[in-house]
């Protein structure tokens, strides 16, 4: 029997993940390293893209092994390059987790570097991550210049698939700054590109942002529509984050009408997931929903879980989710009026 091609086998993986096949994926690239040998150029590409696959299934803490593997590897190559990515992968996946200080850090430096390099695509694409870790501060005003200059500079090399991640980070920055009606058209011009390139985890991801500012606009049953179709999406791709946040928004839907015996089935299925990825952020919002659906029958214990929330979103200087539970927190203590509909 012919010895395995760990090329071959690489390839395989590859096509896997371009298709948003991550789950079959993984094990592919693990057989590809596995048989890579003293090839550290095969076993370098395998730890990247592995770093990559386990970020967009939730894995973050294998993800943050696999890129410093991956740095270490092409490191010992003297690639500046590809070494300056491993480290963007690193604070994408420290930025999932709510980590944003180290994230930045790591985005800063690599940015330098690129813009050194006169790598034009490296830098768009740390600009993005940045972006997304200056939203995750609450710096809402950096957060949407930086998407506007990285789609400007993804627009002038034609990576559509960049300009449209742009589009939703753009979506969801306005979403949360109040600006609805701009974060529906960003979505829907996202799902459009998405839509174009086949990009599945795109198509999800733009039609949970659809979702989520019907549902600010208050077309609760409209958002219901978008957040199913972005969770069949979700599903197909095993992500395990975005489908959680997908369950917290829908739950927040039903809780606006009523239903909440739904939507404590869909926060806790999110918590239970916010839990296994290690999401900080998510297990905040989780809290926020939480305390609001106990103060109707305990308010005493709804205060708590606030308070727990506000306290947990200021250790980590979460300047957004602390609004939230401070704006929750006062709306009981004045008017009592639950539950708020939150960004």
């Amino acid at each position: 029997m012919p010895a395995k091609n760990p090329y071959t086998i690489f390839e395989k993986a590859e096509n896997k993940r371009g298709s948003s096949k991550f789950l079959e994926a993984i094990p592919l690239y693990l057989e590809a390293k596995k048989l890579s040998g003293h090839d550290k150029e095969l076993r370098g590409s395998c730890y990247f893209s592995l770093g990559d696959t386990y970020r967009m299934v939730g894995e973050f803490t294998k993800a943050c092994k696999c890129y410093i593997e991956a740095y270490s590897q092409v490191l010992e190559l003297g690639d500046e390059a590809r070494s300056l990515d491993a480290l963007v992968g690193l604070g994408l996946s420290l930025r999932a987790t709510g980590d944003f200080k180290e994230a930045l850090e790591l985005f800063n430096k690599s940015l330098k570097g690129y813009k050194k390099l006169d790598d034009k695509a490296g830098a768009a694409f740390t600009l993005w991550a940045r972006a997304g870790a200056l939203r995750i501060k609450g710096d809402l005003k950096g957060t949407i210049a930086g998407f506007k200059e990285a789609k400007k500079m993804f627009a002038r090399q034609k990576d559509r698939s960049g300009e449209g991640y742009c589009l939703t980070g753009l979506g969801g920055a306005s979403r949360v700054n109040g600006s609805h009606g701009d974060s529906y058209k960003y979505y829907k011009e996202a799902n459009k590109v998405f839509r174009g390139l086949k990009d599945t985890f795109g198509i999800a991801y733009s039609y949970c942002g659809i979702a989520n500012s019907l549902r600010m606009k208050g077309d609760f049953k409209g958002s219901l529509a978008f957040f199913k179709k972005a969770k069949t999406n979700y599903k197909r791709i095993g992500d395990k984050v975005s489908y959680a946040y997908t369950l917290w928004g829908e739950g927040t839907s039903y809780q606006i009408l009523g239903k909440d015996h739904l939507a404590l089935k869909d926060f806790k299925e999110a918590k239970k997931l916010f839990t296994e990825t290690k999401d900080k952020r998510g297990l905040i919002y989780y809290q926020l929903s939480l305390g609001q659906m106990e103060y109707k029958k305990n308010p005493k214990k709804g205060i708590k879980t606030l308070g727990e929330a506000l306290k947990r979103a200021e250790g980590l200087s979460l300047g957004v989710e602390a609004r939230y539970a401070k704006e929750v927190l006062k709306t009981m203590e004045k008017s009592g009026n639950l539950p708020l509909n939150l960004a």
